[in-house]
C-alpha cells in the first residue's frame, strides 16, 4: 500500500471475491431452474389428470427425473451457501456479491423447505 492512496481509492481497487460471484451466480440460476421444474412438474400432472386420471409409465419417468433435479439444485443451493460464507472471510475484497449469493440461497432452501413440510402436512388429510 502506497501512502498516497486514499481509503476511496483502496476501496475503488479492490475486487469482488470468486466464491462470492459463484454463490451469486449459483442463486440466479438454480432460481431460474427451480421455476422450469415446477412448470414441469405441474404440466406432467396435468398430463396424468387431462388422461382419465391414470399415470403412466412415461408420467412416472417425468416426475422421477424432475424429482432428481430438484434434489441437484437444492444440493447446488447448499453449495452456494458455502461459497457465500466462504466469500464473507476472505479480507480485502467486496463482498456484495458474497451477500447477494448467501441470502437468495438461503431464502430458496427455506422457502421449498417450508413448502415442502407444508406440502407434507396436507397430504396426510
Amino acid at each position: 500500500m502506497e501512502p498516497h492512496q486514499s481509503p476511496q481509492h483502496l476501496q475503488q481497487q479492490m475486487r469482488h471475491t470468486g466464491p462470492g460471484i459463484a454463490s451469486f451466480i449459483i442463486s440466479l440460476v438454480s432460481m431460474l431452474a427451480y421455476i422450469i421444474s415446477v412448470g414441469a412438474m405441474g404440466a406432467i400432472f396435468a398430463n396424468g389428470f387431462a388422461n382419465d386420471h391414470s399415470w403412466t409409465q412415461s408420467s412416472t419417468t417425468g416426475v422421477t427425473v424432475v424429482t432428481l433435479i430438484l434434489i441437484g439444485l437444492f444440493a447446488a443451493n447448499i453449495l452456494g451457501i458455502v461459497l457465500g460464507i466462504v466469500g464473507m472471510v476472505i479480507r480485502n475484497r467486496k463482498k456484495i456479491f458474497a451477500i447477494l449469493g448467501l441470502s437468495l440461497n438461503t431464502i430458496i432452501i427455506l422457502s421449498f423447505g417450508l413448502m415442502f413440510v407444508i406440502l407434507m402436512l396436507r397430504a396426510g388429510r
